[in-house]
């Protein structure tokens, strides 16, 4: 698998996971991921990620203290996967 694929495949587990934890209201804590689900769709739609625009913008929320554990592993997928498309694509 190149890293484009690599990168699409761990964005669509990205959004499987935000659509679950939506869809869940028990899954979350301080507020909708409805905004950042559309986003992260966009982000992959327009292959984003392939430029220098690669950063993901996630909620200012998530990551504060009081996070469902969903959230919490929501936001280590979003950390592995700019640390990837960091590596493998920018070269860093």
């Amino acid at each position: 698998m190149n890293p484009e694929e690599h990168i699409q495949q761990l964005l669509q587990a990205i959004i499987e996971k935000t659509q679950s934890i939506i869809n869940d209201s028990r899954k979350q804590s301080f507020g909708s991921l409805e905004y950042f689900l559309e986003h992260i769709i966009e982000y992959r739609d327009e292959k984003q990620y392939m430029t220098g625009e690669w950063h993901i913008r996630t909620p200012r929320w998530l990551g504060e203290y009081g996070n469902t554990p969903e959230e919490e592993e929501l936001l280590s997928d979003i950390y592995r996967l700019q640390a990837y498309i960091a590596e493998k694509l920018m070269g860093g």
